[in-house]
């Protein structure tokens, strides 16, 4: 993200207080799409406001007790800790504008330092009251959120130290790495060339099933250990000090891993090269959920035809990433395409309302939406999805280097053509960006909450109850997300010789219990807010808000510094 910000207008805006709740979205009647949101405040001071505000609720004691989010689980707690860091280095980046344009801004910006300073005490806080131990012996994709998270935390460090010449981080980048070390050793020799030619399974301890998000996930994880994980010798191999009395179960040593090891950035590229090759597309081009495989078959041959808005995203940082540490162009072709498809399947390219107001494979209106967002039937996980979406859109639109390489020890930068082309890109994906964020900040209530159907506010609510709006879902999917009872009966029910009883991973009923748990659907008839609907407005929609509301500020940061 390398933005310059209005100085002018950041001013104007230093010292935010909470945004006032938005009762509807405004539309432009006028122009080729009615239906879009249009209005006067689309520029970066306007979104870096907001974004200060949402990430404020976010870690008021409405969610945040100090030392981590005890109403969450412990995956979603590193995305919302991720959303964090990457937030803290939106932040200094408006402090690095302040310094290269001379304006001097001393209370504007004592004022970013203090919030600076402290979100990073509250990520330190979380460092040490994450739930390691559970987070460890949990599914193949959960082990990666934390990998991201900390290699997030130790880019913005870097980039902390880059700005200021000052050592503020530094001391824990040791611990953060180790902790990213850990955990991404659990899936590092987990591509499986025995079934479906290669790719992760999701849950030793369930029936193989190697679905789309654990792939992207060793796809990001592994591009991101490749460019920024800065090397670790220590070769403890516990999350805790605690875990072996906790679960007597004895870890061998973990292997000392350096910079830039060439081993993460071939994984980073098998992933991908087994990903594009094994059909996981329906034909919208949407990211479908995974693959079962047969009784007595190696092949992946039953498809999951469910979709999730985070499938959708997870993979974009890694491809842009991929450029960076190989310089094919393809990688970042590739990404407009998965983008492009996501904006159409949200209804964007609809000329009139009543075309789009209708379901359009992954939202409507053009605001990105899930199956259970509407009933209300989401599960506590589902809840971030959209946010992670946007978080991994706004790593893909950042600045391609043309003179220096963001990274020291990648030797790659973009031609002027290529840089131009790749910001022009992001631009013309802004107006979608926005008007998703300005339908998430629709749903605010009075305490500044963010719900989790965006697009309430496009549907006349009032009329009908709320599921009347619910869309049947894809023909031959299953969505173990939003109805967790199924991860107890085939296909994912574990059976055979591979299943796992001892070791990590290996409560399958009980995950499909705590998937239950998590939905606490609550309906209540009468009520006029679809939002207060199923589990209501949560950490979990808050983070989401966080997530869309950040790639507009960065994304209208690009877009007016240039």
């Amino acid at each position: 993200m390398l933005f310059k910000y209005d100085l002018t207008a950041l001013l104007a805006v230093a010292g935010s207080t909470l945004a006032v709740p938005a009762e509807s979205i405004a539309v432009n009647s006028d122009s080729g799409y009615p239906w879009r949101w249009v209005g006067a405040k689309q520029n970066h001071a306007y979104w870096f406001d907001e974004l200060e505000s949402t990430l404020g609720v976010m870690q008021s004691s409405l969610f945040w007790n100090g030392t981590y989010w005890p109403e969450t689980i412990q995956w979603i707690g590193a995305v919302l800790d991720t959303l964090v860091a990457s937030s803290e280095r939106s932040l200094t980046y408006a402090l690095e504008s302040y310094k290269s344009d001379g304006l001097g801004a001393q209370s504007s910006t004592a004022s970013l330092q203090a919030e600076i300073k402290k979100y990073y005490s509250e990520i330190e806080a979380y460092y040490d009251d994450e739930d390691v131990i559970q987070i460890f012996g949990a599914a193949y994709d959960d082990a990666q959120w934390v990998v991201l998270e900390w290699l997030e935390v130790i880019k913005f460090i870097n980039q902390y130290e880059a700005y200021a010449s000052s050592d503020f981080g530094r001391a824990d980048i040791a611990r953060f790495a180790h902790r990213a070390h850990i955990f991404y050793n659990i899936v590092q020799t987990q591509f499986d060339t025995s079934l479906c030619g290669g790719g992760i399974n999701w849950n030793p301890a369930l029936a193989p099933y190697k679905n789309a998000i654990t792939n992207e996930l060793f796809l990001s994880s592994s591009i991101e250990m490749y460019l920024y994980f800065p090397g670790d010798s220590n070769t403890d191999p516990y999350p805790s000090p605690t875990y072996t009395n906790v679960t007597n179960i004895t870890l061998p040593d973990l292997p000392p891993l350096a910079p830039h090891d060439p081993l993460l950035l071939s994984n980073a590229i098998k992933e991908y090269d087994w990903f594009k090759t094994h059909n996981f597309t329906n034909s919208q081009g949407l990211i479908v959920d995974g693959f079962h495989i047969s009784p007595n078959q190696t092949t992946c041959d039953q498809r999951n035809e469910m979709v999730y808005t985070y499938n959708q995203g997870v993979l974009l940082s890694g491809l842009r990433q991929l450029w960076e540490a190989t310089g094919n162009p393809q990688y970042l072709t590739d990404a407009y395409t998965y983008i492009e498809s996501t904006q159409t399947a949200t209804g964007w390219s609809s000329h009139t309302s009543s075309q789009a107001n209708q379901w359009a494979g992954l939202g409507r209106n053009g605001i990105m939406e899930d199956y259970c967002d509407a009933p209300a039937n989401c599960s506590q996980d589902a809840q971030i999805f959209k946010g992670i979406y946007f978080q991994h859109l706004d790593v893909f639109c950042e600045a391609l280097p043309t003179e220096t390489p963001l990274v020291p020890g990648v030797t790659y930068t973009a031609t002027a053509s290529l840089a131009a082309s790749h910001a022009k890109k992001c631009r013309e994906y802004l107006p979608w960006v926005e008007h998703n964020a300005h339908a998430a900040l629709s749903t605010r209530d009075a305490r500044g909450v963010v719900g989790g159907w965006w697009g309430a506010s496009f549907v006349n609510k009032t009329q009908e109850p709320w599921p009347a709006f619910a869309v049947q879902k894809p023909e031959g999917s299953l969505d173990e997300w939003n109805e967790g009872w199924r991860l107890g009966g085939p296909p994912w029910e574990c059976r055979g010789w591979h299943c796992r009883i001892d070791g990590r991973g290996s409560h399958g009923n009980g995950l499909a219990m705590r998937r239950l748990l998590r939905q606490r659907r609550g309906v209540v008839e009468g009520r006029q807010d679809p939002n207060d609907e199923g589990r209501g407005r949560t950490v979990e929609t808050q983070g989401s808000g966080i997530g869309v509301v950040k790639a507009a500020s960065d994304l209208c940061a690009a877009r007016q510094g240039r």
